[in-house]
Order: structure tokens, then C-alpha cells, then sequence
């Protein structure tokens, strides 16, 4: 005699009508719930009612389908963007709050990070970014258009160049001054996530960290333009 569960279970198509956003925002539940640890391709399979073979019709491996997944975490960065961009008034402001509000999220979520922005990948990252915010065009709304641009933008220096772009059309850094503060701030940054990854440091210390460095990009930033109007007086 055959039971009821073994009706249903041959009844269950094979290859059921999934996405890739089915994937993303299961992985996503799992993940916000246990961790991303508790992602797997059996666990996804039982969650989403399918074969475990299903999902490499979507994607590569699970690897793949974590990076896509990873990049949900910007929703918190986005979303402080949106809350704190009016309060900014001029470039530098722009600047340093980008900076501050990029730290706060990459120093609480360093695996997520460095997944998504420091890790090499056979995918093109830019091809990926723009894909993903074709799934989930929600996560840009009410995004300024400078910023949204900026998302968008897979390389790390790049990104940051881009935004010292915006001071020097204001007339608030030269070209060249630019290309300089560029390669200093991301290296400096680069130092303090690896020293967070490295140390563990506990949640609660993260906003000091952050302040600390933000400060310490304004005072070199400072001390390198006061050097560089010296060098054009003499």
C-alpha cells in the first residue's frame, strides 16, 4: 500500500518554477534566522519543496548563490544612506559620511565584505551587482542618484575615486590630490578591516573604531592639503 507521504512526494515536480531570487531570498531567511552556516543545498532543496538538483539550473554552486546573497547586507548601509544623506551639506560631508556609514556596516559584517568586495571571482562583480538590482530594484529606492551610481561600481578604489570626484568638481581638491588621498584613505581602511577581522573585536566597540577612523582620514586629508598649498606658494 502506498502511503500519503510517498503520493506527495512523487507528485512534487522535479524541477519546480524557481528563480534565482527564490534562492537569494530563502538563503537570505535561513541566513538572518541560524547564520550562513545553516545554508546548505539539501536544507534549501527542503525549504523550497524541490530536488537538490535544482537549484545548479540557477546557479553555479552554493558559493554563488552566498554571493549574491551576501549582497543583501547593503540594505542596512543603503537605508542609513537614505536616512542620513539629508543631513549632509556640502561634498565633504558627503564624503566622510559614506566613509562613516561603509565602516560602521563592513567592520559589524566583515565575512559579508570581503565576499562581496575584496574576494577575486571568475564572475564579473559589475555584471553581478547590476543583475542583482534587477531582482531587487526595492533596495535602491529613494537612493540619491550620485549614490546609486556609486553602488553599482564593483571596484573598491573605484567607488571611493568616484566620490573624491565630486570634490574635485567642486574645486575642493585638485586632480591630482585626488589620486593621492585615494590610494591613502582605502589602504588605511583596508589595514583597520583586516585588523577587525584578525582581532574579533566585539559589536559594541565598532562606533569607536569607526570614529577613529573617519577622524584619522579627516587629519591626513588636512595635513595634505595644507602641504600641498605650501608646495604651490614656494
Amino acid at each position: 500500500m502506498i502511503k500519503n507521504s510517498e503520493v506527495e512526494a512523487s507528485a512534487t515536480p522535479y524541477f519546480k518554477n524557481l528563480s534565482r531570487k527564490d534562492y537569494i531570498v530563502k538563503a537570505w531567511e535561513i541566513i538572518a534566522k541560524e547564520g550562513y552556516e545553516a545554508v546548505s543545498i539539501r536544507r534549501l532543496s527542503k525549504e523550497l519543496n524541490c530536488s537538490t538538483t535544482t537549484m545548479y539550473r540557477h546557479f553555479k554552486n552554493l558559493d554563488e548563490l552566498l554571493f549574491f546573497t551576501h549582497l543583501r547586507s547593503l540594505n542596512t548601509y543603503i537605508a542609513n544612506i537614505i536616512i542620513t544623506a539629508p543631513s549632509w551639506k556640502n561634498a565633504w560631508d558627503i564624503h566622510f559620511g559614506i566613509w562613516e556609514l561603509y565602516c560602521d556596516q563592513a567592520f559589524r559584517n566583515t565575512e559579508a565584505f570581503e565576499i562581496i568586495f575584496y574576494r577575486n571571482y571568475d564572475k564579473d562583480v559589475s555584471a553581478s551587482l547590476k543583475e542583482y538590482y534587477e531582482m531587487f530594484p526595492e533596495d535602491l529606492l529613494n537612493v540619491p542618484p550620485m549614490i546609486k551610481h556609486m553602488l553599482k561600481i564593483p571596484g573598491f578604489y573605484e567607488r571611493d575615486y568616484y566620490m573624491l570626484q565630486n570634490l574635485v568638481e567642486q574645486g575642493e581638491l585638485t586632480e591630482s590630490a585626488a589620486k593621492k588621498i585615494n590610494h591613502i584613505e582605502c589602504n588605511l581602511y583596508l589595514g583597520y578591516f583586516k585588523y577587525i577581522q584578525d582581532t574579533h573585536i566585539p559589536e559594541e566597540e565598532i562606533p569607536a573604531i569607526v570614529s577613529k577612523f573617519v577622524g584619522e582620514v579627516k587629519e591626513i586629508i588636512a595635513l595634505y592639503l595644507e602641504h600641498e598649498r605650501k608646495t604651490e606658494l614656494e
